[in-house]
């Protein structure tokens, strides 16, 4: 006799397919995640490329020449 606590090869397909809208819902969230990681890293590229810009404006007016990396 199969204990209660086993799912069957047969019926775990069935308990998968028996709500649908939650995979679909788990895949939007994470769908939506990503994209505000993007974003979020899209603006933090942005500053990060306008700092190293002041910073070699500085370094040309003031310390006199071409930036280390220049």
């Amino acid at each position: 006799m199969a204990s209660s606590r086993h799912i069957s090869i047969e019926a775990a397909p069935q308990a998968a397919a028996a709500s649908p809208d939650v995979p679909t819902f788990i895949d939007a969230l994470f769908e939506a995640q990503c994209k505000q990681l993007q974003a979020l890293m899209s603006w933090q590229e942005s500053m990060a490329t306008c700092g190293k810009d002041c910073w070699e404006q500085w370094a040309v007016r003031y310390a006199g020449g071409m930036p280390f990396d220049g």
